[in-house]
Order: structure tokens, then sequence, then C-alpha cells
């Protein structure tokens, strides 16, 4: 970029250039001393200061004529990338929103920005397009094949995720008691559809920014921010699960935990906490799931 500038190859005063990258310096040195403890709030200074020197840069280096408009767009592949790799539309439209914002704010004043704006609004409308078509093709990819819930990596990516953020959340460790005794008396298919069916009465007993997660066979995980997890997850348990004509009673061993920004608890201590909390229900006949 420096060599592009000082050549002449993009119209930048070289001193603008010089205090954007000291700019760009002071982020980046923010961001090493303040991620080991910020929350989402740091994401946020990050987002400011990457649009404000993104629409400096544009509005210094000829607004509509600028040859750094490609930046916008590597910008917002990156932050798509990072943010909105699940395929919601609300985050996709977020951001697509500030890339369109961005191009207009830095190309304003320029020559033909009537055309300017048009043709990138365009350009950012088939983008999101395509961004949203690949991003369903990711997500599609993050499910168990079998539950349609996320499956252990990608469950556990968006949970420390979470705790980077430092969103408090609650988590419940369920594990499926005695499974194996319907595999035996009913069959692996039943056995299947059994799984399929409570990971459905999950689904629909969470809301849109809760997790679950198919942790291992007969094992589920779920993430809610909402207080009310042991009661939703005793509606679940409370009736029988209707399969192949068999009406089979499905129970469960609930371990409960909680994660708060202060107790300064790993992903991994967090998920040894929900499991030793597992088995005491399970080996004390306490039944939290059921």
């Amino acid at each position: 970029m420096g060599i592009l500038v000082y050549t002449g190859a993009v119209p930048l005063d070289p001193f603008v250039y010089l205090a954007l990258t000291s700019l760009a310096l002071l982020h980046y040195a923010l961001i090493w001393w303040a991620s080991p403890w910020a929350g989402v709030w740091l994401d946020w200074i990050s987002f400011v200061i990457d649009l404000g020197t993104i629409v400096i840069l544009l509005q210094h280096s000829g607004r509509t004529e600028s040859p750094l408009v490609i930046l916008v767009y590597l910008w917002w592949l990156g932050v798509i990338m990072v943010n909105a790799r699940y395929g919601e539309l609300h985050v996709l439209a977020f951001f697509s929103a500030l890339g369109w914002a961005t191009l207009a704010l830095g190309g304003y004043g320029g020559p033909g920005y009537a055309s300017f704006l048009a043709v990138h609004t365009v350009t950012v409308f088939l983008f999101a397009l395509t961004s949203l078509m690949l991003m369903d093709e990711r997500r599609q990819g993050q499910l168990d094949p079998l539950t349609q819930v996320l499956h252990r990596g990608a469950g556990l990516e968006r949970l420390s995720k979470r705790i980077h953020r430092r969103e408090p959340f609650d988590l419940a460790f369920v594990d499926l008691r005695d499974f194996k005794h319907i595999n035996d008396a009913y069959g692996h298919a039943v056995g299947d559809q059994v799984l399929q069916a409570l990971a459905g009465r999950l689904l629909a007993s969470v809301r849109e920014k809760d997790l679950i997660v198919r942790y291992g066979g007969d094992e589920f995980l779920i993430v809610t921010s909402g207080g009310d997890l042991r009661e939703r997850l005793q509606r679940v348990f409370a009736a029988p699960l209707n399969v192949s004509g068999h009406s089979v009673i499905v129970q469960g061993d609930v371990g409960l935990v909680r994660w708060r920004p202060e107790d300064g608890l790993s992903l991994c201590q967090l998920l040894d906490r929900a499991d030793a909390a597992m088995y005491r229900m399970k080996y004390t006949g306490k039944r939290e799931g059921h």
C-alpha cells in the first residue's frame, strides 16, 4: 500500500496515509492489550475504526474514482466470514447495510456520484445474495446429519465465541438415561428416530439465539440466556415420544451450570463442571431432567 501511495498509483496524500497507518497501529495495540478480558464492546470499537479509516481513505483517494473501493468489499468479506458464518439473515443484512453506507460516505462528493451509488447498490445486493447462499451451505455442513442440530465441533466453536464476547449464559449437559435399553428393546432404527424426535422437541423449546448441540451419541448441550432452562427441559421430558407406532418414555440426567464473565472459566472448565453436575444427578437419584 505504501509503495502504491508513494509511486502515485493510488492518489493519496502521503501525510494522510502516514496518519492512517499510525491509527491502524494504535488500533492493533488496543486489540492486543484488551482482547484477553474485553467483551463485545471491543468488536464494536474495531468496526467503527475500520469503517472510519476506509471512509477517509476513499474521500482522500478520489472518492467515486478511488481505486481503494475494493477495500470495502475485502472488509465486508472479512466481517461476514467472522461474524455471519451461520446463515443468519439479519446479521448479513446488517453488515450489508454497513458496507453500502461506507461506499456511500466514501464516494460522497465525487464525480458521477448517482451512477456510482446505483452501481454499488446492485453490487452490494448481488454480493449479499451470493454470501447468503454460501453461508447456508456452510451452515448445513455444521449440522449433525441425524438430528439436524449443531454437531459437536460447530457447537463448541459457537460456545467459545460467546465466552470470548463475555455473554452470560446457562448450559445444560443432558445425557439420555438408559438409551441402550431403547436400542435393545426397539432396534437401532427406532433409537435413531427417538434422537430425531427429541432433538425436534429441544429445538421447539429454545429461542432463536439459543444453541442445541449433539455432543455425543445420546448426549446434548443446550445453551441459553433465558434463565428458565430447567423448566423448559422438564417440559421436554414430560411426555413420551411417539415413533414408529411406539410410545417411548425418554428421561434425561441433566447437569445445569451457569457461566458469568466474572467466573473466569474456560470452555474446558465449564464443560467439566457441567459433566460433573450431570453425573451427580445420575448417581444421587435426583431427576432435574424429568
